[in-house]
């Protein structure tokens, strides 16, 4: 029953933040800490001491991976508090499929989006430009100076999770 609420809670979160991030390119505060609160919370009841261990766990590699990608890759800090969340509310284990699955989704995402404002030139020649500059030394945010500006990653991230949750992970 408590995974149940646990999903529940996260395929709310998940819609709302889709709707959000379309609307204004935000996801709030005010969906994921309380969400992801819940999570452990759910978690203390469900499994006591050791599922609070295990959702914690899942935010913190969700963190993790944030972290990393935020760097990297631009993820942007709702997003990263979207996936701590997930994890928070699913698991360790759900929290690394839903990842995987996720990044699997927003390459799809990305390529749909290239293809359909036709701009593969203009991403070929802006990531070969990112890359060099990333390589001597100079950080640029990925979406600087493409034709595609900021992908609402919360639409891959909703993705990954229900792509999770249908492969029971």
């Amino acid at each position: 029953m408590v995974d149940i609420a646990a999903t529940i809670v996260m395929l709310s979160m998940l819609s709302v933040a889709v709707v959000t991030d379309l609307r204004t390119g935000k996801i709030h505060n005010k969906l994921t800490v309380p969400c992801a609160a819940a999570g452990l919370a759910l978690a203390g009841v469900g499994g006591g001491l050791a599922g609070v261990g295990n959702h914690a766990l899942g935010a913190a590699a969700a963190l993790a991976a944030a972290l990393m990608l935020s760097g990297l890759a631009g993820l942007g800090g709702g997003d990263a508090k979207l996936l701590i969340a997930v994890g928070a509310l699913k698991g360790f284990h759900f929290a690394l499929w839903a990842m995987l699955l996720t990044g699997v989704a927003g390459g799809a995402l990305a390529g749909v989006m290239i293809i359909r404002r036709r701009a593969v030139k203009a991403t070929a020649v802006n990531m070969v430009a990112n890359i060099l500059s990333n390589a001597g030394g100079v950080r640029t945010d990925l979406a600087a100076g493409s034709a595609l500006g900021k992908i609402p990653y919360s639409i891959a991230i909703a993705a990954g999770s229900l792509a999770a949750l249908a492969f029971g992970m």
